[in-house]
């Protein structure tokens, strides 16, 4: 009966969101607990690998990704960075909203001590007053009802580049899209 398919496909909606918070939990438990060798990182390949994974997502969408040339190579916790942009990138695809013409830009900018890199989106945007609170553990964007996320991804963010004696934050508007920035040192 009509009823019954409803209630198994929200049953079957709501174990798949289960599984994705326990994977988030158990990556975000991993964090300094399972320390992975630091190595020079070519941040070229590492964006390559996160927008692999990410392809269907941003083609779905017909996002347009523009990556600075030249990126540096960084010693850093090689799998721990690209799932710093891979959470970024699809944080980006998420929250585009229905941008006719959505846009990503991934770069960075060098400065004294540290690299400053960034993801930046043309999409809805975050409120100022929600800034700090979206790198909190459960944190999501209430308002938004279509996106579905764990409010894990953020958190495991901040915590990897704290871990890496970086910084994380974000410069947004709401309906002018948001720029996440993170920085990485250059010494070792």
């Amino acid at each position: 009966d009509k009823d019954g398919v409803h209630y198994l496909q929200r049953i079957q909606s709501n174990v798949t969101q289960m599984e994705r918070l326990i994977h988030d939990l158990l990556e975000l438990s991993r964090i300094g607990r399972v320390v992975n060798p630091f190595e020079d990182t070519d941040i070229n390949e590492i964006i390559k690998l996160a927008l692999y994974d990410l392809q269907f997502q941003s083609k779905e969408k017909n996002i347009e990704i523009v990556i600075q040339p030249n990126l540096p190579v960084v010693y850093c916790d090689r799998d721990r960075i690209l799932q710093v942009f891979t959470n970024l990138i699809s944080n980006a695809i998420k929250y585009m909203g229905d941008n006719p013409a959505p846009r990503i830009e991934i770069g960075c900018e060098e400065k004294d001590n540290y690299y400053q890199f960034y993801v930046k989106d043309n999409g809805i945007g975050i409120d100022p007053k929600y800034h700090t609170k979206v790198f909190e553990l459960f944190e999501t964007l209430k308002e938004i009802k279509d996106v579905e996320g764990t409010g894990v991804g953020l958190t495991i963010v901040r915590r990897i580049i704290n871990n890496h004696n970086g910084k994380v934050w974000i410069d947004s508007e709401k309906g002018k899209g948001s720029t996440f920035y993170f920085t990485l040192p250059k010494k070792h």
